[in-house]
């Protein structure tokens, strides 16, 4: 295997060591490299992670709040979002090891997404090398500031889950399209409620493009 990455460097920051070396380098090769080198990109990776780190919020919330569901819901969507795995990324210095294509490699810094995907990736690699165990250790050590932050201050309500709230027992439907290359993609997302168009969201990944759609709708409600 062709070494595109450092891994004593990278094991170091995470806290832990793979047996399989693959998982890891795979982990960090964005889409823009794949394309260009026809080698496996993070993407699959990235889609296992995030159901992982949804599972371990989950548990930690049933395991650590007294809240109801609706409370705890609640809280997975702000940890299980964008901006604070993008900030553990940057907390660990973990994005400068991305290996991205020629022209990707231009932008010298990344995007909240590219991070959030990258950290995905990361956790989904290290389940693949032995299990939902060693990634709770990584995702402690990695995002246990944000959960101890939310003990104590409490919690922001996510944009979809407050337009739920607002209207009840009403339909509510996502409706999304990608457009753009693999590697810089944009998502457009029209939400309707009970059939009739809401609000509309744009973004780099579905989740973002979801959360404007919904904060629009919600702006319009206040409106009528």
């Amino acid at each position: 295997m062709k070494e595109l990455i450092k891994f004593d460097e990278i094991e170091k920051i995470i806290g832990y060591k793979f047996k399989n070396k693959k998982y890891l380098q795979t982990a960090f090769i964005h889409s823009s490299y794949s394309n260009e080198h026809r080698i496996e990109s993070n993407e699959k990776l990235e889609f296992l992670g995030d159901a992982i780190i949804e599972f371990i919020v989950t548990e930690i919330l049933y395991l650590q709040f007294k809240g109801k569901e609706g409370d705890m819901s609640k809280i997975r969507s702000m940890i299980v979002s964008e901006k604070p795995l993008a900030e553990a990324v940057d907390k660990l210095g973990l994005a400068k090891h991305l290996v991205k294509g020629v022209g990707e490699s231009k932008n010298k810094s990344e995007s909240k997404a590219v991070k959030c995907d990258l950290f995905e990736a990361i956790c989904g690699a290290i389940y693949l090398d032995s299990g939902i165990d060693s990634v709770r250790k990584f995702f402690e050590l990695a995002v246990g500031d944000i959960i101890l932050n939310l003990k104590v201050n409490g919690y922001v309500d996510d944009p979809k889950t407050k337009l739920q709230e607002i209207l009840k027992q009403a339909k509510i439907v996502y409706s999304t399209t990608k457009t753009g290359e693999d590697h810089k993609p944009t998502y457009k997302t029209v939400v309707f409620v009970n059939g009739v168009k809401m609000g509309m969201g744009t973004g780099s990944n579905k989740k973002t493009a979801e959360e404007g759609a919904a904060s629009v709708a919600i702006n319009n409600l206040k409106k009528v």
